[in-house]
């Protein structure tokens, strides 16, 4: 069996960021195997003019969709959301731009992790700035939750008129 197809079927079975040898584990392959068939996946999917491409993350590599696609198709994609990721993505869009460390206090230690997930939804974008994050809203971000708004104001101001203070 050639290892490519069983590679790239681990990556897309996997649905997440994944390591080397993990996948080694996984089909049975050595890592020199899994790291030069990862290797050649990425240049053929870069190269293959689809909407799916495999990019390495750090040490993992992952199946995913290209971002002019993933932006166009995003109201197809599973939109369930916990309630906590939710409010993150909330106080994100409400006072925006947020520095990260700021969010953090507002919510937490799991400000990182949501962070993390709603930039991987992305919904969020994400600045350096000092030796935080800036967080904003991206521009999917009104479309996925069906808010009539083109830019970061319009956003901020259905928050306002939409969102009741609980204090």
């Amino acid at each position: 069996m050639k290892d490519e197809p069983v590679v790239e079927a681990a990556l897309f079975c996997a649905g997440r960021p994944i390591e080397a040898e993990e996948i080694a584990q996984s089909v049975g392959m050595t890592v020199d195997e899994v790291r030069g068939t990862l290797k050649k996946l990425v240049k053929d999917y870069s190269s293959n003019g689809g909407a799916i491409e495999i990019v390495k993350v750090g040490r993992k590599h992952v199946m995913q969709l290209k971002g002019e696609y993933a932006e166009r198709v995003s109201l197809m994609a599973d939109t369930e959301i916990s309630k906590d990721l939710l409010k993150t993505a909330a106080l994100i869009a409400y006072h925006q731009p947020v520095m990260q460390s700021n969010l953090q206090r507002m919510v937490g230690g799991k400000a990182y992790e949501h962070v993390r997930e709603l930039k991987e939804r992305n919904l969020i974008v994400t600045r350096p700035k000092g030796n935080s994050l800036e967080l904003s809203t991206s521009k999917s971000f009104p479309d996925y939750f069906g808010i009539d708004a083109a830019n970061r104001d319009e956003i901020k101001k259905w928050f306002q008129e939409h969102v009741q203070n609980p204090h």
